[in-house]
């Protein structure tokens, strides 16, 4: 038996609703709030380290992406793959770079409102979609060269297709929904985890609606939901398989800490985080209005609560007791159920709250996308070091990399390190089908080094900090004598006291 959209799975709270061509149109409102926040000041974060490896894999022939991606980033292949096409097309400027994630975010945007209309409550998808649109955590993700703005809207788009192939159930609306998230996770493996969210919202539906007669076929609908999720589970177990082959890419996650668990709290119901600040930003608000949602419209809480729930607790449970795996972009995909939450405390109260509502909220959250859009708005800010290099550095100069996935860069800023030798490189990082490529061993070092005059080293601050700034990198001859850190990042300079050549030319 089919569940009827008017029945007890379906029924809205006795909101107003939104009648007629505008009501259909009005979903596209947090659309394009989603799009005026994404495109502003696109350009104005730094290129950093995880942008700079999209650029370099991305960069390459066909044949050595696919050697790169079964070496050692299998789990990005179809966010490799699109962007292939965009950079073929469009460059890698910042803007060509960024643009398809402020698209997704335009998506996810959008969709939550449309999300909020199938589960009968539009006002509440509206108000939920325009909240994400202007939360800080939704610009950071929309405005970066990796794959989490887009695979923000396959989510909304996954738990789309799940609430209707719920509310009208049949095997084609479940193997839709299973299709979706099997290529959902191919964006995003970790975002596999919400389909444990969407068990719960089955079983959830399927309980209520048996207890109040209105679905008789409730193990029918939990059958269908097993069955496509199952045929996903049997698509995606191939890449993580062949993903765990390659856990070196998350082999620097360290387990969960206090404060990774303050930075969660606060990136989940919307707001940036800052480390050793105690600005929460729009989060209270939001988490406020969720409280209320919560209590006041059960068909959006009982989907978007295990959504925003499961797969974070999951994560970590599994960092704590596993491996080391938590990260906060790879449960990005949960904020929009953040969001929808809020959104329905939004739309339970008098109508005249709403504007002031979101006025505070933009307010709250203004700190935290200036600090997104600023130069320490990631981990990385390249752009002071580079200019020492540009103003410093002289042709010929000998340049290493510690370690050699900083050598990413060189594609970023390649008219700086094109007048540098890279004096100890072996073998390039498109023919090693790696983002590090391959440094010559500590005996063939000295000769590479031998007549070099001044070595620019180029890293991570914290692996340069702990070699002494290169000191026990390199032969004793090399002094260090200066060194320059912005943000994760380190240049140091070195000059060779057994070369007679003061210039430094190599």
């Amino acid at each position: 038996m089919s569940l009827s959209p008017t029945g007890a799975l379906a029924r809205p709270l006795p909101l107003p609703r939104l009648r007629g061509g505008a009501g259909r149109l009005l979903p596209g409102l947090p659309g394009l709030v989603a799009l005026a926040v994404g495109l502003w000041r696109l350009d104005g974060p730094p290129i950093w380290r995880d942008e700079a490896a999209t650029i370099s894999a991305v960069t390459r022939t066909p044949s050595e992406m696919l050697d790169l991606l079964a070496r050692v980033d299998a789990v990005h292949s179809a966010y490799y793959a699109l962007m292939h096409v965009v950079v073929g097309l469009f460059g890698t400027g910042d803007v060509a770079l960024r643009l398809p994630s402020v698209l997704g975010g335009v998506l996810a945007a959008s969709g939550l409102a449309v999300l909020g209309r199938s589960l009968g409550n539009p006002r509440a998808g509206l108000y939920g979609g325009l909240l994400l649109a202007v939360m800080p955590i939704f610009s950071r993700y929309v405005q970066e060269g990796r794959p989490y703005g887009i695979t923000m809207a396959g989510t909304v788009g996954v738990t789309l297709l799940l609430v209707r192939a719920v509310r009208a159930p049949s095997w084609r609306c479940f193997l839709l929904y299973g299709t979706a998230l099997a290529g959902l996770a191919y964006l995003n493996l970790f975002a596999f985890l919400v389909a444990g969210g969407h068990g719960v919202y089955v079983l959830a539906e399927a309980w209520r609606g048996r207890r109040r007669s209105a679905l008789p076929d409730a193990r029918g609908v939990i059958g269908r939901w097993l069955g496509a999720a199952a045929l996903a589970l049997a698509a995606v177990l191939p890449l993580a398989w062949f993903s765990s082959e390659q856990s070196a890419q998350v082999g620097w996650i360290r387990p969960p800490a206090p404060e990774d668990l303050r930075l969660l709290a606060i990136g989940i119901f919307g707001d940036v985080g800052v480390t050793d600040s105690a600005w929460p930003g729009i989060a209270p608000l939001v988490l406020l209005l969720a409280l209320y949602g919560l209590t006041r419209c059960g068909a959006i809480a009982r989907l978007a609560l295990p959504w925003l729930l499961v797969a974070p607790l999951t994560l970590l449970a599994v960092s704590w007791a596993v491996h080391p795996l938590f990260v906060f972009r790879y449960v990005l995909c949960c904020v929009p159920a953040a969001a929808l939450l809020a959104g329905a405390g939004l739309a339970a109260l008098p109508r005249r709250f709403a504007v002031p509502l979101l006025a505070a909220g933009i307010a709250l959250a203004v700190p935290g996308h200036l600090t997104t859009r600023g130069p320490d708005g990631r981990q990385d800010n390249p752009d002071p070091l580079m200019a020492v290099l540009k103003s410093a550095a002289r042709p010929g100069d000998a340049v290493a990399f510690a370690p050699g996935l900083a050598r990413k860069y060189t594609l970023v800023y390649p008219g700086i390190f094109d007048r540098l030798d890279d004096v100890l490189l072996r073998r390039s990082p498109e023919h090693d089908g790696s983002f590090s490529g391959q440094d010559v061993g500590r005996r063939a070092q000295a000769a590479r080094l031998d007549g070099v005059g001044t070595l620019w080293v180029v890293g991570y601050a914290t692996k340069m900090q702990a070699t002494g700034w290169g000191d026990d990198l390199f032969p004793a001859s090399f002094e260090c004598t200066g060194h320059w850190v912005s943000g994760g990042l380190a240049v140091a300079r070195f000059r060779n006291q057994d070369s007679s050549n003061e210039f430094g030319v190599g």
